[in-house]
């Protein structure tokens, strides 16, 4: 929701932005038109990383304005696609019960594009919630559409607390940022404590030390766009890197300054956001910046990210781990060879 009464158009937000030419000045002039309802010509070319809620000094939620006006516009994104996916990944029926635990683990729909990320030990522990039931419906923001991600949070809230748990950890970093960055806003309560799949791994390699090898390897992160809604949880990253003996190289588009991946199909038959933007630039300086720091592989917790990245990643000499493969292999796990979506 965006605060309008924290707002006093500094143009911070659109100053800081990637992907648009503005100043503070212009910036701050641009913002205000958006807020009083007035047509812009940049509004179509905002790529929906959600930057700007962080960049915001007065924490208006910026991007929350965005959003609503790109909804209001009604063309950011083909109508027909939009409801294709709202389709897709609408939920029918009833979740299906797990055993009764005070900790219980959702992965979403993870399991069906990316299977190999969630196998062996750190799975094994809790029962799994997995489906569509779980899904948190985050991506629709990245096509200018709040209204299906807010109407269905509620029920997504309630299918969680069906569980019975009173802790869930989420593998899916959107899905964290629905209950912690939006539900709040929203008015919505959230009737166990959501976990974030950081916290869970960094506790668990601490609870296994004497299982974790060190890896010492170089690493950048490719942080994802929803991480804009929780950036308070970042600093576990550097806890579970030096865990499993790993350094994050300092560059330039990591932290706030990291970059969108830039993705337009998440997988076999799931083509999304055919925003017309060309993202390749903004790739090639993301990599050459990991490469040209000394990075030796891409680590991810956006399934996404690594569907779009991981060729030229591999192209330009890196690999490729989702951060609970990394994890694994400091623990002694062998993974796939092939990573297929």
């Amino acid at each position: 929701m965006f605060h309008a009464d924290a707002c006093d158009y500094c143009g911070e937000c659109l100053n800081l932005c990637h992907y648009l030419d503005f100043d503070r000045e212009s910036g701050g002039r641009e913002f205000k038109k958006l807020v009083q309802g007035e047509k812009v010509a940049w509004l179509k070319d905002c790529v929906t990383c959600i930057a700007c809620n962080e960049y915001c000094p007065k924490g208006a939620r910026p991007f929350d304005l965005i959003l609503k006006r790109l909804e209001e516009e009604g063309d950011f994104t083909e109508k027909a696609l939009r409801d294709q996916m709202a389709e897709r990944f609408k939920p029918e029926g009833e979740p299906r019960p797990v055993e009764s635990k005070d900790r219980v683990m959702s992965i979403c729909v993870m399991q069906g594009n990316m299977p190999w990320a969630i196998q062996g030990q750190l799975f094994e522990t809790m029962p799994l919630l997995k489906g569509k039931h779980y899904f948190c419906n985050v991506l629709f923001a990245h096509m200018g559409d709040e209204s299906v991600m807010l109407n269905r949070l509620q029920a997504m809230v309630d299918n969680l607390a069906k569980s019975g748990a009173k802790e869930i950890v989420f593998v899916h970093d959107d899905c964290y940022a629905a209950l912690k960055g939006i539900a709040p806003e929203c008015g919505i309560n959230v009737p166990f404590r959501p976990v974030h799949v950081f916290e869970y791994l960094r506790d668990y390699l601490k609870e296994n030390k004497s299982k974790v090898r060190k890896l010492n390897m170089k690493v950048a992160y490719q942080r994802p766009c929803a991480s804009r809604y929780t950036p308070e949880k970042d600093y576990l990253v550097d806890e579970i890197f030096d865990a499993i003996g790993v350094e994050r190289v300092k560059r330039q588009y990591d932290g706030i300054n990291a970059v969108c991946c830039g993705v337009e199909v998440a997988g076999p038959g799931l083509k999304l956001f055919p925003r017309g933007k060309n993202f390749e630039p903004f790739q090639e300086k993301n990599i050459k910046d990991a490469k040209d720091h000394g990075a030796e592989a891409m680590v991810y917790l956006c399934p996404m990210c690594f569907a779009t990245l991981n060729k030229k990643v591999r192209d330009a000499g890196m690999k490729n781990y989702m951060i609970t493969d990394i994890c694994r292999l400091a623990l002694g796990e062998k993974l796939p060879e092939e990573k297929p979506l």
